[in-house]
Formats: C-alpha cells, sequence, structure tokens
C-alpha cells in the first residue's frame, strides 16, 4: 500500500531530496540538482501549493514544454520540485548543482515523489 508523504526536506549541501511519512521515519531519499551558484535555490520553508502532471516552465532565459511530474513550492511558481528528462537524457548526474532555483530529479522518483505528495504537504529546503 503506498504511504502519503508527510513532509519534504531538500538539502542543498547533500543534493538529497527526503521524504517523510507521519511518523518522521524515511520514506525514501532521491538524488536531486537543486540551483547554480548564479540561479540558486532558495532556502525557505514552504508547501506544496500546485501540482502538475506536465507543465511549460519560463525563465529569463529558456521556455522549456512538457516538463514532467512538477510540484510547486512557491506561490508564484518560482521554485518547483520536478523531473529534469533531458538532463537524464544527457547523461548529467543529479546530485550536482545544475538548475535554474527549481529541484531537479530522475523520471522515476518524480512520478514517485508527485503520486504521493498531496497539494499542501509541508517542504523544507534548507543548507
Amino acid at each position: 500500500m503506498l504511504e502519503l508523504i508527510a513532509s519534504i526536506v531538500v538539502d542543498l549541501s547533500d543534493q538529497k531530496l527526503t521524504a517523510y511519512n507521519t511518523n518522521q521515519e524515511v520514506i525514501r531519499v532521491i538524488r536531486v540538482s537543486t540551483g547554480k551558484a548564479s540561479t540558486p535555490t532558495p532556502i525557505f520553508d514552504s508547501k506544496v501549493f500546485t501540482k502538475y502532471r506536465s507543465t511549460t516552465m519560463y525563465g529569463r532565459t529558456y521556455t522549456v514544454a512538457g516538463v514532467p511530474y512538477t510540484m510547486c513550492v512557491s506561490a508564484n511558481e518560482a521554485i518547483c520540485i520536478h523531473a529534469a528528462p533531458w538532463q537524464e537524457n544527457a547523461g548529467q548526474a543529479f546530485g550536482v548543482p545544475r538548475s535554474n532555483g527549481c529541484v531537479r530529479m530522475p523520471m522515476a522518483g518524480a512520478r514517485w515523489l508527485f503520486e504521493n505528495t498531496a497539494p499542501g504537504t509541508p517542504v523544507s529546503i534548507q543548507a
């Protein structure tokens, strides 16, 4: 039986996302790629505001259509947790800061996280 995630912690120094259950037990740890030094992922406590099975992301220097398994954790949808198939397909490892501020992860981990996380789930991004 699937267990809903009670909270999510993103550790910027370890480049890992940890999902916890209601007993604060670790359910899964996923290697991620967060913001580069020039476009850092902010440190803050938030929640999952919106979820999109697929969405288009816009930045100052990019437009990426069809970004799968996206969960936005800032009210303005500027910071999201999502799959990065382009990174996977290019053979670029996760665990290295590569994004424009979002939290990227492999498709399998992003799909699992998306399917087991409800809107409103607390998210903490820490150093």
